[in-house]
C-alpha cells in the first residue's frame, strides 16, 4: 500500500513540476517581439511590459440571422424569411453586404409604409433586414436552396468574411432552414 501511494505522489509531483514549468515558460515568453519579420498586410505587435497586455487581432466574421426557420408562402405572418447579418470584429457601418440565393428572390418590407418591394440580385445593402421567398414549386425539391452573403469593405471593396444558409425542402411548397456556416 505503501508503495502505491509513493508512486502516485511521485507522477502527481513530476506532473505539477512540469506544468509549473511550462507556466514559467509561456510567462517569460511573452508577446511577440516586435522586431520580429512580419508579412506586408500584418502590422507588427507590440506588447506593453507594464501591463503584460499584446494586442490581438481577431478576425471579423459574419453570420446569417433567419426567421422563421421554416417557411412557406402560404403563411399569413410573414412575406418570407427575414435575413439579418450578425457581424462581430468590424463595424458594419463601414461595411456593404452582398445577397445571392439559388433560388427564389428577396424583398424588402420595412418601415414606414411595409410597402412589398422585390430586390434584383446580388441584394447589396448595409446590413438592412431582407426577406428570402418563392412563388414558384421548385423543379426539384431534392436541391437545397443555397443564401449567401459576402461583407466588404466599403473603402477597399476587400472581402472581411462571409456565412451560407442552407434551406431544405418539406414538400414542395415549404422550406427549413437547414444549416448556418
Amino acid at each position: 500500500m505503501w508503495v502505491k501511494n509513493t508512486k502516485s505522489s511521485s507522477r502527481t509531483v513530476a506532473v505539477v513540476c512540469i506544468l509549473i514549468t511550462l507556466s514559467l515558460l509561456l510567462i517569460i515568453a511573452g508577446c511577440v517581439d516586435s522586431a520580429q519579420k512580419n508579412p506586408p498586410d500584418v502590422p507588427a505587435l507590440t506588447c506593453s511590459v507594464d501591463t503584460g497586455v499584446c494586442p490581438v487581432t481577431i478576425p471579423g466574421s459574419v453570420r446569417i440571422d433567419a426567421s422563421p426557420q421554416m417557411y412557406s408562402p402560404t403563411m399569413s405572418s410573414t412575406i418570407g424569411i427575414g435575413l439579418i447579418p450578425n457581424v462581430s470584429g468590424f463595424n458594419p457601418a463601414d461595411v456593404q453586404f452582398e445577397w445571392n440565393a439559388t433560388y427564389g428572390h428577396f424583398s424588402d418590407w420595412s418601415a414606414p409604409d411595409y410597402t412589398i418591394s422585390r430586390l434584383s440580385q446580388p441584394v447589396v445593402n448595409h446590413g438592412e433586414k431582407i426577406y428570402w421567398s418563392f412563388t414558384e414549386e421548385p423543379a426539384s425539391p431534392l436541391v437545397p436552396v443555397i443564401i449567401t452573403v459576402t461583407a466588404r469593405d466599403v473603402q477597399s471593396q476587400k472581402v472581411l468574411a462571409g456565412s451560407r444558409l442552407t434551406l431544405g425542402w418539406k414538400g414542395n411548397f415549404t422550406v427549413v432552414v437547414e444549416k448556418i456556416e
